[in-house]
């Protein structure tokens, strides 16, 4: 037992958590195409997280890597962590604000009413400043805490999804639920502010956001991928489509969490090291460990997805099979971190940079494979985008001398790569 604890890494708590909220998003998602909820409030549905994520994803991003990054040199650390909390208000805000008004004035399809606007825009400002709790434990190293706000997310998404299934699955219930869970959690924000004695100012402090900024940044062009395909399909295939393709477009979420949650808490495990190289030596073994875990698992994903979807969801999802398929090759730039050595060493324009490159790529690839293959197109766009993103990043590296095999075990992951898209090739053609 001890023997396994030794092994456990901050990394490890971080997936786990990370795991835990993807896990309550997932079966929700199940729990809703299985009891026979219709398909357009599922659509409703998954636009309100949809649009959680595209005002939000891009500061979150930049103002807690900028944390992870700077934290164990500050030499105020309570006023970092007052800096942070107090950039995350202001811009939740606007970004609050600005869904608002989208809300009011713009969207047509969905024909929420004022008093379901509010309850909306309440739950997006509340749950943008609650990303600061589990970013608080992680870089506090409070790993056990860390882990049970995890499982209380997790028991409290489901909990309320399937009492509003029961009682009266209207899209309006839905949104207070979610707003529930966002209060419970700010509960848990307000105490952590108030152990640490944490001020928190309306007005950020303007030097704080300037060196978040190129990071904020970057997020935002490079990382707006997703939200670049929701809007084609909602565009050009109707709401309908938008929810089989937002169930397709999930990607595997062992890809997507253990290697975020890898990347991310290897940050501040590389700054903190005497000699840099030992901490880019700790992140190849931890990469090679993550390939043989994602790898194989992917490819079992690729053999069944097409008989498991109409299992787990429905019938009428069989198409997002599919879709799936694509965003399962996702794990091939998954398991590649330059970005991870990039962000220890504070190069924040390099990450700036290589976003200008990814989303050009993404748009134009995305626009081009869509009107060659249909939906299925704009998720192959994406899967062009990551890779390119990493491409570029390593060879940003490359030439200040850090080589792409001293972060990665090379041969591995070509081989790796190979099998996975010939995998996929067969599987689409032949299965």
């Amino acid at each position: 037992m001890l023997k396994i604890a030794s092994r456990i890494t901050p990394s490890n708590y971080l997936q786990f958590f990370q795991i835990a909220r993807y896990a309550g998003l997932f079966l929700s998602g199940v729990f809703l195409a299985k009891f026979g909820v219709s398909i357009n409030i599922i659509g409703q549905y998954e636009f309100i997280l949809f649009l959680s994520g595209i005002i939000s994803f891009f500061w979150i991003g930049g103002v807690f890597q900028t944390v992870l990054s700077t934290y164990h040199s500050c030499d105020n650390k309570i006023e970092l962590l007052s800096k942070t909390i107090s950039a995350q208000l202001a811009l939740g805000l606007i970004s609050s604000l600005l869904a608002f008004l989208y809300l009011v004035f713009i969207d047509k399809k969905n024909n929420f009413n004022y008093q379901t606007i509010i309850a909306i825009t309440v739950y997006l400002l509340l749950n943008t400043l609650t990303f600061f709790n589990e970013n608080y434990y992680l870089i506090k190293e409070k790993y056990n805490k860390l882990t049970l706000y995890a499982i209380g997310n997790f028991s409290l998404q489901i909990l309320a999804i399937l009492i509003v299934i029961i009682v009266d699955p209207s899209i309006k219930n839905f949104i207070y639920a979610l707003l529930c869970i966002s209060i419970w959690k700010t509960i848990i924000l307000m105490y952590n502010l108030w152990v640490e004695k944490i001020k928190v100012s309306l007005i950020p402090d303007i030097g704080f956001l300037k060196l978040c900024s190129p990071l904020i940044a970057g997020i935002l062009i490079s990382g707006s991928s997703d939200y670049i395909d929701s809007f084609l399909v909602l565009h050009n295939f109707g709401s309908e489509s938008f929810a089989i393709f937002k169930f397709g477009a999930k990607e595997f979420p062992l890809s997507l969490l253990l290697a975020n949650s890898l990347s991310m808490a290897m940050i501040p495990s590389i700054v903190k090291k005497e000699n840099i190289n030992d901490g880019i030596n700790e992140l190849k073994s931890q990469g090679e460990r993550l390939m043989n875990i994602l790898f194989p698992i992917t490819w079992v994903f690729l053999i069944s997805s097409k008989y498991l979807y109409p299992i787990i969801f429905s019938s009428q999802f069989s198409d997002s099979a599919a879709i799936f398929n694509v965003y399962l090759l996702l794990v091939i730039s998954r398991t590649i971190f330059p970005q991870t050595v990039v962000m220890a060493s504070q190069r924040r324009d390099i990450i700036l940079n290589t976003a200008y490159w990814e989303i050009t790529i993404n748009v134009f690839s995305s626009l081009i494979l869509m009107w060659k293959f249909g939906i299925i197109g704009i998720a192959y766009g994406t899967v062009v985008a990551f890779l390119s993103e990493k491409l570029i990043l390593a060879y940003r590296l490359k030439k200040l001398n850090v080589d792409f095999q001293q972060y990665t075990n090379f041969s591995k992951w070509f081989l790796f790569t190979v099998i996975t898209v010939l995998l996929y090739f067969f599987v689409e053609n032949f299965l």
